[in-house]
């Protein structure tokens, strides 16, 4: 399937789910009037930070840390060395 395609397809499913429930800011009218890269940058913007920022979600700890060389303690060897 050509890029051009798989836009129009996904611009379809957005344009049906958005005229049924229209964000904030937009009417029915508006969002079927608009052009298939229109509803695509629509959809982009109103889910940019999705992934980045969930209200209430609380703040995740990560499964494993990982340390810089510069967080770990200085080898003494090393401060023996004039360089």
């Amino acid at each position: 399937m050509k890029k051009s395609e798989y836009n129009r397809i996904t611009a379809e499913k957005l344009r049906i789910q958005y005229m049924a429930d229209p964000p904030e800011g937009y009417t029915k009218s508006e969002i079927k009037s608009m052009s298939d890269d229109s509803i695509l940058d629509m959809d982009y913007f109103l889910h940019e930070f999705d992934d980045f920022y969930d209200e209430g979600a609380p703040a995740k700890e990560p499964d494993e840390i990982i340390h810089l060389i510069d967080d770990l303690p200085k080898d003494p060897v090393d401060e023996d060395i004039p360089w």
